[in-house]
């Protein structure tokens, strides 16, 4: 029959979303919120979505198919990378100074960071303050990419430990 295209939406939504939204192990919902987490927390904070889709497909390159990522393990992951914005606004210095010291021994070079003067830079001269401290993102965005793998591997871990936890 012919629907129209809220009612077609709303139908599509209820079948590919809030049915199997609601038939989620508590694996999948354990491990779609922690790659959600991990993907909200990449260094720069206007780019996690991309970092949270990358991180689910590289989990779901991993694992078996039963434990891949579907349309509303996804769906969950990608609201809690939205609501880490304050955690990824809190970690970011971290990760920055991370990258900061691993470069300071490899390179035999002072590369100097101040969280404070990011973030006046960024209130008075946004370009100019990322461009002058471009480096120490891109030496940030390093220490989560390489973090990543061992941060997915423990989330397969955790996930696998979710179903001895108590039943509600």
């Amino acid at each position: 029959r012919d629907l129209g295209l809220g009612s077609w939406f709303r139908m599509w939504g209820q079948q590919n979303l809030v049915l199997p939204a609601r038939a989620m192990t508590r694996r999948q919902l354990v491990v779609s919120a922690s790659v959600g987490v991990w993907g909200g927390v990449f260094p720069v904070p206007p780019c996690t979505m991309p970092a949270t889709l990358f991180c689910i497909m590289m989990y779901s390159a991993g694992v078996p198919r039963p434990q891949r990522f579907n349309v509303p393990m996804a769906s969950i992951a990608v609201v809690i990378n939205e609501l880490t914005l304050p955690l990824d606004l809190a970690m970011m210095p971290g990760f920055i100074r991370l990258g900061q010291e691993v470069w300071n021994q490899v390179a035999e070079a002072k590369l100097e960071f101040s969280a404070s003067q990011l973030l006046a830079g960024l209130q008075e001269h946004p370009l100019d303050a990322v461009q002058r401290f471009s480096r120490c993102f891109a030496l940030g965005m390093g220490v989560w990419a390489v973090a990543t793998p061992l941060v997915l591997g423990q989330i397969r871990v955790i996930g696998a430990l979710s179903r001895f936890l108590p039943a509600k």
